[in-house]
């Protein structure tokens, strides 16, 4: 299906083969039910699936979900160059329910900065240089002050 069509997105009233599009329904289902569970099974049949870029809801095309085995920095690095190619800034606001888990990375990273900033890791120089030239900032208020006026 995805060698015909360019994607994964089988329709629930597939006519051309029926079996799959109940297959790609009850691979849904599974999913849904054991995504929390500890099963090793069923969470590696998960991962195969999402290497093909397989889609956990049905219907128009979803935002991709983050593969469980991807290099977590990497996935959030991408997820915020495309935030900010989208909104012109690095500033990933809480209230937006889409992008909190944006944002509690982009949090962690100012903490991890203020924390390596103190120990000269090298290991996180050039994360911090990637993160500096997509234009994100360390500091959005650095005193009462600031936020006051």
């Amino acid at each position: 299906y995805k060698e015909a069509n360019g994607h994964c997105r089988v329709p629930k009233n597939y006519e051309k083969n029926k079996r799959l599009a109940n297959w790609v329904k009850k691979m849904r289902t599974y999913h849904k039910d054991h995504d929390k569970k500890e099963n090793h099974v069923w969470m590696k049949r998960f991962a195969q699936l999402e290497t093909i870029g397989f889609e956990w809801v049905a219907g128009p095309k979803q935002p991709p979900r983050q593969p469980r085995n991807a290099n977590n920095w990497e996935w959030r690095m991408n997820e915020l160059r495309a935030f900010k190619e989208a909104n012109g800034h690095c500033r990933v606001p809480y209230t937006d329910e889409k992008h909190r888990p944006l944002a509690r990375w982009v949090e962690t990273m100012r903490r991890y900065y203020k924390e390596q900033l103190k120990q000269q890791n090298p290991a996180w120089k050039e994360r911090f240089a990637r993160l500096e030239a997509l234009g994100f900032e360390w500091e959005l208020c650095s005193s009462w002050q600031e936020r006051f006026e």
